[in-house]
């Protein structure tokens, strides 16, 4: 590519495209916002036109894809729509940035992946979490020993969902919440530990009328007798962190996943207990930037095939035990 920055294209006006990866691409060094796309003419097309002011909107993501001027596509559609149009977007060798989760099972994620290889383009996860400078100083600081010997991780992440129109709770949607935040916890907890888990129990609450997992509680094993356990739910109140246990210390991470700014973490060792501030710019700006290099200068994806397909197989595991023990 003989240009400097990377067009891109948004498929779909979802909250988060407005909130926060829209911005994140008008932030972006190497990036224009170059195009958005709805499945017709709207209201919402309209007002996504009117806040961001793109290159081009389209009223059908097909006409979006055609575009030759489209380098890249973030696809902000619900989870049961990842695998669709990503094979879509990839034969149309348009580089695809996907909303977590990739796929609503480790075999989509796989088909993906292949579809992206086969038609040379660039497919990475949206976690945008990873990126943050706060993420990978807990994993400097739990590499470094600081923690002493790596023994457990609990993980937390519910919100009220009091809406039951969400699409969060439409079975036919890819809803529930081990894919809408657990799936956070998990990605977390296997990046800090550096390994799979050798075993998984899961149990959670099914919902009657949404048919969808509306909490789950996920206990793993891992080589070294390390243990961790994953908490997500539409029906608690809201909580967002995660603490790291080892033989000779703590770190708490009372943080948002994305949250920016300064943001606290607490150590508890030895030498007592302290706060350490990790300035964090925008995770969403980081994350077009990151996938920007991958295609403009060869970088690997941050979030690898392995690591997106790994996180879909736990989750996969997880949930067959929750609806199996709910029958």
């Amino acid at each position: 590519m003989s240009k400097n920055y990377v067009n891109w294209a948004v498929l779909g006006c979802a909250a988060i495209a407005k909130s926060s990866v829209i911005p994140g691409i008008q932030k972006a060094a190497n990036a224009r916002l170059y195009a958005i796309s709805s499945r017709e003419a709207s209201a919402r097309l309209t007002e996504f036109k009117e806040i961001f002011n793109p290159v081009k909107a389209y009223s059908s993501y097909e006409e979006l894809l055609e575009d030759p001027e489209v380098d890249a596509v973030y696809i902000p559609l619900p989870n049961s729509l990842h695998y669709e149009w990503t094979i879509k977007a990839a034969e149309k060798k348009k580089h695809i940035l996907c909303e977590k989760p990739l796929g609503i099972s480790a075999r989509e994620v796989e088909e993906m992946f292949e579809a992206a290889r086969s038609n040379g383009v660039v497919l990475m996860e949206a976690f945008a979490y990873r990126q943050s400078p706060l993420t990978k100083k807990v994993r400097e600081l739990v590499d470094n020993g600081l923690v002493g010997r790596l023994k457990y991780i609990d993980s937390h992440f519910s919100i009220n969902l009091r809406n039951r129109d969400d699409i969060r709770y439409k079975k036919e949607l890819g809803g529930g919440a081990t894919y809408d935040v657990g799936c956070y916890n998990l990605n977390v907890t296997r990046y800090i530990i550096g390994k799979e888990p050798l075993a998984i129990y899961a149990t959670g609450e099914i919902g009657p009328a949404s048919g969808v997992d509306e909490s789950s509680c996920i206990m793993l094993e891992f080589d070294g007798d390390i243990k961790a356990t994953s908490y997500s739910s539409f029906s608690a109140a809201f909580r967002s962190e995660y603490t790291v246990v080892g033989d000779e210390g703590i770190i708490h991470v009372p943080a948002v996943y994305n949250q920016s700014g300064d943001i606290k973490i607490i150590i508890r060792n030895g030498e007592g207990s302290r706060e350490m501030l990790i300035n964090c710019p925008d995770n969403y700006m980081l994350e077009i930037e990151q996938f920007g290099r991958c295609i403009l200068n060869g970088e690997e994806p941050l979030i690898s095939f392995e690591d997106s397909y790994n996180n879909a197989k736990l989750i996969d595991t997880a949930l067959e035990q929750i609806f199996r023990k709910d029958k």
